[in-house]
């Protein structure tokens, strides 16, 4: 039997996919990255927006996985994984335009359905790229049929006195809060 690679992990965990997103918003040079984690009407919604310059192509061509727009690459299969495992686990995906003025990536999946992957380690991804980049104005919204919570990085970094390990403690720990209220776990 065949050990899986590191490909094939990043195909079974939905927050590797986030990553994989939210690095291309950084690459892009947002200012502004806004995460959506929403557990809703039997979807499981994950969104990333930017405030970055948008799509130098048209979406279709984004999506397409023999083409990228990442010198030394050939390929652009990050997107097009996103998509397909979406619509394995009966959703969908859009690729657009922020309200922010650069890229939305909203994907929804069944919650329940069979082939939905796991979330996965979502905090170890959001606290990799908030200390990559905390000039970055991070919004993590979490929501569910019951909560709403919207959790501004900034906000948590003035409440600490601009002491970086504290504001991401303390972000961390009200995102892990907000997501055990949603009652999204996996």
């Amino acid at each position: 039997m065949q050990e899986p690679s590191v490909g094939d992990a990043a195909l079974r965990e939905l927050s590797l996919h986030l990553l994989d997103v939210i690095e291309n918003s950084m690459r892009a040079k947002a200012t502004i990255i806004r995460i959506a984690v929403i557990k809703k009407e039997g979807f499981l919604t994950l969104s990333v927006e930017d405030d970055g310059p948008g799509l130098p192509v048209t979406p279709e061509q984004a999506l397409d996985p023999f083409f990228t727009t990442k010198k030394g690459k050939k390929t652009g299969l990050g997107l097009s994984f996103f998509k397909a495992a979406c619509e394995q686990a009966g959703g969908d995906f859009a690729l657009g335009t922020s309200e922010l003025g650069g890229v939305s990536v909203i994907a929804r999946f069944q919650y329940d359905h069979w082939d939905r992957a796991p979330l996965g380690n979502f905090m170890d991804t959001l606290q990799t790229v908030t200390l990559a980049a905390p000039d970055i104005v991070w919004v993590c919204h979490i929501e569910s049929e019951t909560v709403s919570s919207t959790l501004v990085l900034q906000n948590f970094l003035e409440a600490a006195q601009n002491n970086l390990l504290s504001g991401l403690r303390n972000f961390r720990q009200a995102v892990e809060a907000a997501l055990l209220a949603a009652d999204v776990q996996s």
